[in-house]
């Protein structure tokens, strides 16, 4: 017989010319009647150049069978080839399989799981202890060849899927039984035999409900009676725990582990108590007491289809047996109805992240058992009839007991039946785990037509049918629609999702948002390892998904969920937290948009997760607070501290304690820029007083007092410049400091324990000592780091100078720039009345009274130039808000140069701030109102960004990027949402130090 080309492609062949030699290769060694069967079969499904193909490369195995074994071959290998590549790929390497097929004696029938158990044993009986290349390659040849029996059963003898099931089940718990038997003797062989015997395996899900299909992963516990030693082997003894892992161990690679000849099964142990985060055996008295003080609605919906599959079964009975009080409850509560709404929820979730699901999607396979497990868990504890672990049997029992309607009952098991035959069907296509219906018009068209519906339409109207029955079913199951009751987070709800692929988790994140996927999976990971976090098993609760659904809303979700794990993973007992994140919405937004906006601030938090109770309790609510009372604060603090050491340790945790919240209501739009760098300049001056205090109290043990000719105490004042004496700190500010003392600096002190020391000699300790209080790093960090180069002669002169030196100095050898910076000093600590006398003696008419020299403009334009050319380091890749083009700098030079020069005359102008002078130089009218308002705004924005840059990062940043991920980000947090965030920043920023360098070149430029 031949086959043509043109008849051929007429039959819908797509390659005929491949079909037609493929065609007449196979009638030669299995005749022309042969090929001409394969033939007509093939063109009757809906891919007949794929069965052709099939049959050409399994031709090898068909070649010398008799003519009624080949016969009975040809009457079922079309459907099955139809139905999966898979299948002869699995006969190609090994064609003895088509024989062993063809005269098998049960196909027709189910095979009892006696009969399975029988075959597992003899195919692994005569493996070595040693030998577990052996046991894997036995297990799995016998695994594929009853997969081949099982596919020829479904696709070809469309045997009751009820049948299958069960069939499915028996085969995994025969190849389970085998690896334990082997795995018990070989350990034996090693450790010998425990002293308190007792090991088995728990089948959970639908190995325990003898529901698997084609593909189905194996839902295991791993129980064990309890703890001892063995006996000692070979290798030794070992304790009970250790063996007993090491068996689990060994069961789970025999089983997962892939070779040449491919795998048993997927295991997931994620149903063990304390899910990942759990050990991997647990023993009977732990696994009681977990349940009884841990036990949730979902375990016990799982427990629903526990049952022994391998092992001691009087143990495993024996759990169950305690275990059905917490199964089983005799009385309905509302706890109960509301974990289970709470189950119906998590469910209805994953359902909308997966439409094209028939498991997991809306009027799913799990929707099914759902509506079954519910109504049993509410009822069975009356009716202890109800308590069936198959679903199906579940079912009927409930029809019978008058909880559900008999029509109700049969269009439910009609769709659970259907629905499984197409997770079958799709699952064997290519021996894959998948639910998901194909998207593709030629694989929808194979996946209808081998299920026997002519086309992808009418299949799909029977799905739909089946679909909208079960929703509706769920819908109204507990009287409440799950609809309303979850966040629209399809895309989370996928990313935590357990059982589907990692590059399909890390996509769904990437979707959400989420810049670095893979890390953003690690972490989801971590917290699915935290004991009893909403994130455990899997997460894909309306819980987790609710707080990552927070996360994934914040600036930065990558660093929130970052940070958020890092803070679970950091407690001791993470429940409590967790409650009350769970169960307080405001605090944990707020607590995740911390994370999400400042890394600073966070890596604060991270060390005083005990913090939490202030955030929930509203302590860090209020945003501005006295002066005064910041100071009363912590003295009050540390007067709960007996000496100097304990009282200098509690200063960093009250530090903190202000900066968190300082910082959160600084990105809560609760603080102006001037209130947040007012409010962390009161901090740092009750924190540097606190400390002078106690330095000199040390000095004054050990050295006495300095006293003058009258016996009066001479001063000491701790002078604030720069930021800090402008009352402008920013988060990660240094101190600028000039500490000046009053007196005669080689008079001696009243003398200590120590004995006596000059006066000078004193102040240069006190200074010394209180710059290490300041420094030195504690447990929960440093204090400040202290910039003393403003003082007289900078790095080379004394680290304290006396009042006269410090006017010597100014009056003869200082440059203008050291007059220029202190127009910002003021006093931070110390003697105030010192300073009074040395600001109206010395700083009045050293800064504003003396006329300034020639070329001042000129002298201060060329140190600004100079700051912004050797220190700016602008590029297009970088911008610096201080020090660039524009930049703060350019408004504060400008500012101060105007109060160098109208200070004499206009006393308003002598503000050691910036805003303040500005406003003293429009009032007076040396500053035009137009001029004023740019560089008011100009200053404002750039100390914005400036606190922006350095609450995102955990170490002070100069520079501002121009461009991707970090500029996008830098710009969210400035408030800027549009859909280019990035480049709209960027614009105004450019123009607002366009407009500050101009009047900047006016103030400085213009007159020279």
């Amino acid at each position: 017989m031949t086959w043509t080309e043109e008849s051929l492609r007429a039959e819908g062949f797509e390659n005929p010319r491949r079909a037609a030699k493929e065609l007449s290769t196979l009638s030669g060694p299995l005749g022309a009647h042969a090929a001409e069967r394969i033939h007509e079969a093939a063109k009757r499904t809906s891919e007949p150049d794929e069965v052709v193909a099939a049959f050409d490369r399994v031709r090898e195995g068909l070649q010398g069978l008799g003519e009624p074994t080949l016969s009975r071959l040809l009457d079922w290998l079309p459907a099955v080839f139809h139905a999966s590549t898979f299948a002869p790929r699995l006969l190609a390497t090994r064609p003895g399989l088509l024989r062993w097929l063809a005269g098998s004696r049960t196909l027709t029938r189910e095979k009892p799981r006696e009969h399975y158990h029988r075959e597992a044993r003899a195919a692994t009986r005569r493996i070595g202890p040693t030998d577990a290349e052996g046991l894997h390659r036995r297990l799995r040849r016998y695994k594929y060849r009853e997969y081949l029996r099982l596919m020829v059963r479904d696709a070809a003898l469309k045997a009751p899927m009820a049948e299958l099931g069960r069939e499915h089940t028996a085969l995994a718990e025969a190849l389970i039984g085998a690896a334990l038997a082997w795995a018990e003797r070989s350990l034996r062989a090693k450790y010998g035999t425990p002293d308190t015997p007792g090991f088995c395996i728990l089948g959970m899900g639908k190995l325990g409900g003898e529901d698997l299909n084609f593909s189905s992963d194996v839902d295991l516990i791993y129980l064990y009676r309890g703890d001892g030693h063995t006996t000692g082997g070979t290798a030794g003894a070992l304790p009970g725990v250790q063996y007993f892992t090491r068996l689990g161990e060994a069961v789970t690679q025999a089983l997962t582990k892939v070779t040449a000849e491919g795998f048993c099964y997927r295991v997931d142990l994620n149903l063990r108590p304390q899910g990942r985060a759990g050990a991997m055996v647990i023993s009977l008295p732990a696994a009681l007491s977990y349940y009884e003080t841990f036990g949730r609605m979902w375990e016990r919906a799982a427990f629903l289809k526990a049952r022994v599959v391998a092992g001691d079964a009087e143990l495993a009975n024996e759990l169950l047996s305690d275990l059905s009080p917490f199964i089983w409850r005799r009385s309905l509560d509302l706890s109960a109805v509301d974990g289970l709404r709470e189950l119906k929820a998590q469910i209805d979730l994953r359902g909308k992240a997966s439409a094209d699901d028939v498991k997991l999607g809306p009027g799913g396979i799990r929707e099914v058992e759902f509506f079954v497990n519910a109504l049993q868990l509410l009822q069975g504890g009356k009716d202890a009839t109800l308590r069936e672990a198959r679903t199906m049997r579940a079912l009927r029992k409930l029809e019978r007991a008058g909880f559900v309607s008999g029509p109700d009952a049969d269009a439910l098991e009609e769709a659970y039946v259907f629905l499984r035959r197409v997770e079958n069907r799709l699952q064997m296509l290519e021996e894959r785990q998948t639910q998901a219906l194909p998207s593709g018009e030629r694989e929808r068209r194979r996946l209808a037509t081998s299920l026997g519906f002519a086309d992808w339409n009418t299949f799909g109207a029977e799905l739909e049918r089946h679909r909208r029955f079960v929703l509706d079913a769920f819908n109204t199951l507990l009287g409440q629609t799950a609809r309303d009751e979850v966040p629209d987070e399809p895309l989370l709800a996928l990313a935590l999702d357990p059982d589907l692929p990692p590059r399909e988790r890390q996509a769904a994140l990437d979707k959400r948002g989420f810049e670095n996927p893979e890390r953003a999976l690690a972490e989801l990971e971590r917290l699915a390892r935290v004991p009893h976090s909403p994130f455990v098993d899997g997460g894909s609760g309306v819980k987790a998904v609710r707080l990552l659904s927070e996360l994934a809303q914040t600036p930065d979700p990558d660093q929130a969920l970052l940070h958020f794990s890092d803070f679970l993973a950091r407690l001791h007992q993470p429940e409590g937290y967790l409650g009350l994140l769970t169960n307080m919405p405001r605090a944990s937004r707020r607590l995740f948009n911390l994370f999400g906006q400042s890394d600073y601030l966070s890596r604060i938090f991270l060390r005083h997760p005990e913090l939490l109770d202030a955030l929930v309790q509203a302590q860090l609510d209020e945003a501005v607070k006295p002066p005064e009372r910041i100071r009363q604060e912590l003295s009050a603090r540390l007067a709960r501290h007996p000496d100097a050491e304990a009282k200098h340790g509690a200063m960093p945790r009250f530090k903190n304690e202000e900066v968190l919240r300082i910082g959160l209501n600084d990105i809560g739009g609760d603080l102006t820029v001037p209130e947040v760098a007012r409010q962390l300049t009161a901090v740092a001056d009750a924190i540097l007083d606190e400390c002078l205090f106690l330095a000199m109290e040390e000095q004054r043990e050990r050295y006495g007092l300095p006293l003058n000719a009258s016996g009066q105490r001479e001063g000491l004042v701790v002078i604030a410049m720069g930021k800090l004496g402008g009352y402008e700190l920013g988060y990660h500010s240094d101190l600028d400091l000039i500490f000046v003392y009053s007196g005669n600096g080689q008079a001696e002190t009243s003398g200590g324990n120590r004995g006596g020391i000059t006066h000078h000699e004193y102040f240069a300790k006190t200074v010394q000592r209180l710059m290490t209080l300041l420094q030195v790093q504690l447990r929960e960090g440093h204090l400040y780091k202290i910039d003393a180069r403003l003082r007289p002669s900078g790095n080379q002169g004394a680290l304290v100078v006396s009042q006269d030196a410090f006017r010597e100095h100014h009056q003869k050898r200082a440059q203008l720039w050291e007059r220029q910076a202190l127009i910002k000093a003021r006093p931070a600590a110390g003697d105030a009345t010192h300073f009074r006398a040395l600001q109206e003696e010395v700083l009045v008419p050293l800064v504003y009274e003396r006329p300034l020299p020639p070329g001042a403009a000129a002298e201060i334009d060329r140190l600004r130039t100079r700051m912004e050319r050797e220190l700016a380091h602008e590029s297009a890749q970088q911008l610096n808000p201080k020090l660039g083009q524009g930049g703060l700098v350019d408004v504060e030079f400008a500012v101060q140069y105007l109060q160098l020069v109208h200070g004499r005359e206009y006393p308003r102008v002598r503000s050691t701030n910036t805003l303040a002078a500005l406003e003293g130089l429009q009032a007076e009218g040396r500053l035009s109102p137009e001029d004023a308002e740019v560089l008011r705004e100009g200053y404002l924005f750039l100390r914005r960004v400036e606190n922006r840059l350095r609450l995102v990062h955990a170490s002070s940043l100069a520079h501002m990027p121009t461009s991707g991920r970090p500029l996008a980000q830098l710009a969210r947090r400035m408030g800027v949402l549009r859909a280019d965030p990035g480049e709209t920043f960027l614009a105004r920023y450019r123009a607002s130090a366009t407009r500050v360098r101009d009047v900047y070149a006016r103030v400085l430029r213009a007159s020279r």
